[in-house]
């Protein structure tokens, strides 16, 4: 057996060393646990053969060998997957292909768990993610809120060689904790990593202003760098009285009254959209000084952080934009989205009842 399969390195770690198996890997493994069960659900219950596992995930055979019997040891598997694990892949799964995801991450929660710590338990897989899939000399941008900046705090202090992070998005006023500005510098302080920022306001005074903004060669000059990314990672934002936008000054009660008016239900790096996931125009899309529809859709890799049942029609559409490649979220939100989508099959009628206390 090769000596580095003896126990391979998952998810995060210091960068510069030579890549190991893990790097060419269709699927991410974030860390060991995360491989026993992906390893286990792919064996058992999709049925593949341990060759074919290998090549799904980047890994040697003997490697497979060794977590399938680590699985069994250790109880994750007796006749079968344990239920709550076997649970949280079915829901990945299902949310993948409706969706069209290349990847989902459904993080487990406890029932007694307060908001802010599914949040933080959102954000640490997030975290994980980033350190997993980022490699030297790419670029990340991140967009902000109050998931965002968790993601930011858990992320471990993890070098990596030449990695640039840039805002995807101005920046607020006055300072605050969620302010986009903060959050690009904890995570290039995390990666020791050169930041690229955007010293302007998110949402200015006019589209006449914006455009004499977005045409300055500094500020283009740092967007640009934002529109080369590998990887956008971003909250998804809901359109609320409780939204982060309006707490931190973004956005006025009135601003969002209009959006509400027009349909929209989410935002994405202040980019809004409707429950189908269309573009929800007006004076805020307008005035935005950040990454356009059009720069997302370019984007190679845009993955979404998202929890909480209040967030349920932001997330899925978000999801209907068609911009998300990677999603993660907590399980019971998960769950929520995908019986939300069951609902709306079976007509107006079906509301009665719904987790989310909200109409479509």
């Amino acid at each position: 057996m090769n000596q580095n399969d003896t126990h391979p390195k998952i998810g995060g770690g210091k960068r510069g060393r030579k890549a190991t198996a893990y790097k060419a890997a269709r699927t991410t493994l974030l860390d060991e646990q995360d491989a026993l069960a992906r390893v286990t659900w792919l064996y058992h219950h999709r049925k593949l053969t341990q060759a074919q596992i290998a090549q799904e995930l980047g890994l040697s055979r003997p490697t497979i060998g060794r977590l399938l019997r680590q699985a069994a040891a250790t109880g994750l598997v007796t006749v079968s997957l344990r239920l709550d694990v076997l649970r949280r892949l079915q829901t990945s799964a299902q949310l993948a292909q409706r969706f069209g995801l290349r990847e989902v991450f459904v993080v487990p929660t406890s029932g007694l768990d307060a908001p802010a710590d599914v949040t933080r338990a959102v954000a640490k897989t997030g975290a994980l993610y980033l350190e997993a899939v980022l490699q030297p000399r790419q670029i990340l941008a991140v967009s902000w809120g109050q998931t965002m900046f968790e993601v930011a705090r858990a992320l471990s202090d993890t070098p990596i060689e030449g990695l640039v992070v840039a805002q995807s998005m101005g920046g607020l006023n006055s300072g605050g904790t969620f302010n986009p500005s903060r959050v690009v510098s904890l995570v290039g302080e995390k990666f020791h990593a050169r930041v690229y920022h955007l010293y302007v306001p998110a949402i200015v005074a006019s589209p006449e202003l914006r455009d004499v903004l977005l045409a300055d060669p500094g500020i283009g000059a740092a967007l640009d760098v934002a529109r080369q990314a590998s990887c956008f990672m971003a909250g998804i934002g809901k359109v609320e009285p409780d939204a982060t936008v309006l707490q931190t000054g973004f956005l006025d009660l009135a601003t969002i009254d209009r959006l509400r008016a027009r349909g929209a239900v989410g935002d994405i790096s202040s980019r809004y959209f409707d429950l189908q996931g269309r573009p929800v125009p007006g004076d805020v899309e307008e005035r935005t000084v950040g990454l356009s529809w059009q720069d997302l859709r370019r984007l190679p890799n845009v993955v979404a952080v998202a929890c909480g049942l209040d967030k349920t029609h932001a997330i899925i559409g978000a999801l209907r934009t068609g911009l998300l490649h990677v999603l993660i979220i907590d399980d019971r939100t998960a769950l929520n989205v995908l019986d939300r989508c069951e609902r709306e099959k079976m007509g107006p009628n079906s509301d009665a009842g719904s987790p989310t206390g909200q109409t479509s």
